[in-house]
């Protein structure tokens, strides 16, 4: 991979913090945790899985560019959001994570020699994938859950994030 898109795919990455916190900022409290259909999740919940997701994906980065052929474990996201209060959990504080680690990981990818971003992993799931496999993965993922966050609002009649 060329070092011009590599820079680019981290820019992408990063712009995931940006753009889930600009989804999520003053959503009303009446929004907040309304489902849009039965075993769907609200936006609460998306923030949490957002914030939980990252600190799993973090651990895949940095386990593929350090200890390239490491075999990585897949976790069940509704057990997660079941069993981990995400209905508790404050949006606010989710986003901050968020974006926390979006920015050191940021930093830790810049960092990385070019030869790391061929670095592969196993993942259980999904089989073998490059360190460049799982940034875009990520970066896709905050995409796709900042649309969903966007169309919630507007599904439930709340403003567009300001």
């Amino acid at each position: 991979m060329k070092s011009s898109e590599i820079r680019k795919l981290i820019r992408r990455y990063e712009k995931g913090g940006k753009l889930v916190a600009e989804a999520l900022r003053d959503v009303p409290l009446e929004v907040l945790d309304r489902k849009p259909a039965p075993g769907k999740w609200s936006i609460r919940q998306l923030a949490a899985h957002l914030a939980d997701a990252e600190v799993v994906g973090v651990a895949r980065l940095r386990t593929t560019a350090a200890q390239p052929g490491s075999a990585l474990k897949a976790y069940d996201q509704d057990a997660w959001a079941d069993r981990l209060g995400y209905e508790q959990q404050a949006p606010e504080q989710m986003v901050k994570l968020f974006r926390l680690l979006r920015k050191t990981t940021g930093v830790m990818l810049r960092s990385l020699p070019e030869s790391a971003w061929e670095n592969k992993a196993v993942h259980e799931e999904h089989g073998e994938m490059s360190l460049a496999d799982f940034v875009k993965l990520y970066a896709e993922h905050a995409e796709h859950h900042a649309g969903q966050i966007r169309a919630l609002r507007e599904q439930f009649g709340a403003a567009p994030a300001a």
